[in-house]
């Protein structure tokens, strides 16, 4: 019975308990938009008591977002075990063709929509493809690969984002092939594009998109085929003809034991600009195109144990929040989104104030079903938290974010990046100077970092990939208490980071290194190519009463080039610990960074007793004679001398060859991005796993100045390819004697292979035009340097130490330190690993 309130209330249908909130019973009789047109009234009336709608247990079918606007303020919508589905039933099936049946959707899909999913049994099921879903292997298998050119590179006139070459076996025949898409991992296999077709060529294998792709269209890019129905030859697949109105679909059960439906509803809730005090909570939301919940302009507004799964398409997420301020998305699971699962963006970057809009405490998981892009949180613009969060199982980032004052904290990520490759369990940007300055990584748990890479073999994983990812010129991060390990490449990769505080973490298990500072110098093209926008974003802020706090904002980007021609500086590495576990995995890697401008010191190294190995290797005097002397005095003029040849060729005209008593190779740059200039090598000299070598050459150019570049290689057709660090030289018009030096690995170490037989002398040549000369070349084995010595000798760890940081059980994921550990005598503080995740009630 309705307890006693104003007669308006009453007759609005209203009930309640004598104190708390009003409270509406969604029933037969009172729909979801007349409950709303309720409160609406009562607002109007001038009544701003909170207000609770209910919604019944099970099912409730939506075909119209829920929108909520400022009469709704004050507004909490829950119930107890309702779900919202935005995908009506598909019923009176026919036969079609064996297995496969079909229905007249024309009246329930609106006009000029279309489907892109289908649930059955509450499970998408697969758009019809070539080749087939590989259920057993769901990441990696199933793919056909771009075909190499079928002449010697690039035809004239190839246009690298429309046009690829399928090879004869996935040649397909379709009734309709304007319909159909390509789904590819363009160029280098960041993330997916989804393209329609023009044609494809039956005879030469030329495929013609109707646009461009974003990205170039490599030979060996990974895609399928999709939306035929003649590729609908499997369980599971479906296809749905905008020309007739006809789904078509491959039950893989009984039709009897499950529904199926067809999503349709672009969100379940759409708050608005005005909106206060909105809370949505204990729902589940499923089936929808677009992103099941957004807020766009919301004040103080929450989401809370929700549960969204199987929403949106290759552009819809699970919660999308938009300025306004002050909203909390907390203990939600969000799970199987076509794109991300929570999107966070609104502030104002010049006087860094923000909306402080919260996702903390949710499980995030299997993200990114259709866009490969997709990461579990997205942070974008001023002072937003993602904290306590757990998220695993995407295709790139956990979290990904640009601006300044967002907050990254206690979070335990893992299993991500699985489909992508260059990406990070959490990822930043500064092509700007400004993003990211004001922000703090702290307390993180991040593990098991794959990758996935593409190359001529087919993808290989764990690939190129990392844990931390300051990127791009990123600056200004604290990145503060972080557990990270087993990461496909490193821990931490700073590429070009600056004015960073990098403190008190653990980095280990890095397949390539525990961490690295890779910077830029004034002759790199990503420099050239974001100067403009660093000046724009710096002078955008500069003066403003804001900034003047923030970390090293005194340094113009005109000024950012040191007078050794680096760029990267302000970053602070200390008190953290770095362990490895097996030889030859390297300690750190620095390229193109100065100990003048950045500190790395009063850490711990240990790599479980082995040696440290930094990849900085000095060498000693030389053991012996020369293994190799080439003077060329005795060779053919005109020829290409025994046991020299190209690596890389850029185009035939590219000669190889004795000329003036010395070699002499051509300098060009071809057309295929992937290997574009003029690369050779020297005769194979035989491996002792473990030796160093000093190479010892004069060179010159015919040009003033040409970029080249020494290392030694090794190569076996079919089995691999591995070098050691490269040495730039610059070769001018006058002969000039340079030396490089490197060493083979050790039988024992990460990378070295049975097959390593011999190396040989390789040469990179940089320039577009010219000649380079060589003569006189000298390979000599020379004596080893331990390499830590070496490394602290350029500069770098000089109060650091080596020694068993003393985990309490690290090999079972147990980082918690001893309390005789030595990292402790460092600075090293422990690390609250008991609060990293979501918190119990």
């Amino acid at each position: 019975m309705c307890c006693k309130r104003p007669l308006f209330l009453l007759a609005l249908g209203f009930c309640a308990p004598l104190f708390g909130a009003l409270e509406l019973q969604v029933s037969p009789v009172l729909s979801v938009p007349q409950a709303l047109q309720q409160v609406r009234e009562m607002r109007l009336a001038g009544n701003q008591e909170p207000v609770t709608l209910r919604l019944p247990g099970g099912i409730t079918e939506l075909t119209q977002p829920i929108v909520l606007e400022a009469p709704h303020s004050h507004l909490t919508i829950t119930g107890t075990k309702a779900t919202l589905i935005g995908a009506p039933l598909v019923t009176d099936w026919q036969p079609h063709e064996g297995q496969i049946l079909r229905a007249d959707v024309s009246k329930l899909v609106p006009k000029g929509f279309l489907p892109k999913q289908l649930l059955f049994g509450g499970q998408r099921q697969i758009l019809a493809r070539y080749p087939n879903f590989e259920e057993a292997d769901p990441l990696y298998g199933g793919w056909a690969f771009v075909a190499d050119f079928p002449q010697a590179g690039a035809p004239e006139g190839h246009q690298w984002k429309r046009h690829l070459y399928v090879k004869p076996t996935d040649i397909r025949k379709w009734a309709h092939p304007e319909d159909v898409e390509l789904d590819i991992f363009a160029q280098y296999g960041w993330w997916n594009f989804i393209e329609p077709i023009q044609s494809v060529d039956s005879q030469t294998g030329l495929l013609t998109l109707k646009k461009d792709c974003s990205y170039d269209l490599h030979p060996h890019n990974r895609y399928h085929f999709q939306n035929a129905l003649e590729e609908l030859d499997a369980p599971g697949e479906w296809f749905y003809d905008k020309h007739t109105g006809t789904l078509y679909f491959w039950p893989p059960q009984p039709l009897a034991d499950q529904e199926v439906r067809l999503p349709l509803l672009e969100s379940f809730f759409k708050v608005k600009t005005g909106a206060k005090n909105i809370t949505l909570s204990g729902l589940t939301l499923t089936g929808c195109h677009g992103s099941a919940i957004t807020m766009d302009g919301a004040e103080d507004c929450r989401v809370e144990r929700c549960t969204l799964t199987q929403v949106g398409a290759f552009s819809g997420s699970g919660i999308t929040v938009s300025t306004g301020k002050n909203v909390r998305l907390s203990r939600n699971e969000i799970s199987y989104t076509g794109s991300n699962g929570i999107s966070l963006s609104g502030g104002d970057g010049k006087t860094l104030t923000g909306p402080g809009h919260v996702a903390e405490d949710n499980h995030i998981h299997h993200i990114g079903v259709f866009n490969k892009n997709a990461c579990g949180i997205a942070l974008n613009g001023v002072d937003h938290t993602a904290a306590h969060n757990h998220i695993h199982d995407g295709p790139r980032m956990g979290v990904q974010m640009s601006g300044n004052n967002l907050i990254v904290e206690y979070n335990h990520l893992h299993h991500l990046v699985l489909e992508t490759q260059d990406g990070g369990a959490i990822y930043t940007g500064g092509r700007d100077w400004i993003s990211s300055r004001g922000s703090k990584w702290r307390y993180n748990l991040i593990h098991d970092i794959v990758g996935c890479g593409q190359e001529a073999g087919g993808l290989k994983h764990p690939w190129f990939t990392f844990g931390l990812y300051p990127d791009d010129n990123s600056g200004g991060l604290d990145i503060i208490g972080n557990i990270v390990f087993r990461v496909a490449h490193t821990p931490i990769h700073m590429h070009n980071a600056r004015d960073c505080v990098v403190e008190n973490n653990v980095f280990a298990l890095g397949g390539k290194f525990q961490f690295d500072l890779h910077g830029w110098t004034k002759t790199m093209r990503f420099y050239d190519s974001h100067y403009p926008t660093m000046v724009k974003g710096y002078e955008s802020v500069m003066g403003q009463p804001a900034w003047k706090n923030m970390r090293n904002m005194d340094l113009h980007p005109k000024d950012a080039i040191r007078e050794d021609g680096t760029m990267m500086s302000g970053n602070v590495f200390r008190h953290n610990i770095m362990l490895g576990d097996t030889p030859g995995v390297k300690y750190g890697d620095v390229r193109h960074a100065s100990p003048q401008w950045n500190s790395i010191d009063y850490n711990l190294a240990w790599n479980g007793g082995h040696p440290i190995v930094t990849g900085i290797n000095q060498v000693g005097p030389d053991k012996g004679e020369p293994l190799v002397v080439e003077n060329f005095d005795q060779a053919p003029a005109g020829k290409t001398p025994k046991g020299w040849g190209f690596n890389h060729r850029p185009n035939p005209e590219v000669q190889l060859l004795v000329a003036e008593g010395a070699l002499r190779v051509d300098c060009a740059l071809g057309k295929d991005p992937k290997n574009p200039k003029s690369v050779f090598h020297g005769p194979d000299v035989p491996i002792q796993p473990g030796a160093a070598y000093r190479v010892k050459l004069r060179v010159r150019s015919t040009e003033p100045s040409a970029k080249m570049s020494l290392a030694l290689a090794s190569f076996k057709n079919g089995e691999g390819y591995w070098q050691t660090g490269s040495t730039s030289i610059v070769a001018t018009s006058e002969w000039q004697e340079v030396e490089a030096t490197g060493r083979m690995l050790r039988e024992n170490e990460t990378g070295w292979k049975p097959w390593m037989k011999a190396f040989w002398l390789r040469v990179d040549c940089h320039e577009p035009q010219g000649q380079i000369f060589l003569d006189d070349i000298r390979i000599t084995e020379a004596e080893p340097l331990d390499e830590w010595t070496a490394w602290q000798s350029a500069g770098w760890d000089k109060h650091s130490l080596v020694a068993d940081p003393q985990f309490v059980d690290w090999k079972n994921d147990d980082w918690r330190l001893k309390p005789e550990s030595p990292a402790f005598k460092l600075g090293f503080k422990a690390i609250p690993v008991e609060k990293i995740g979501v918190r119990k009630e």
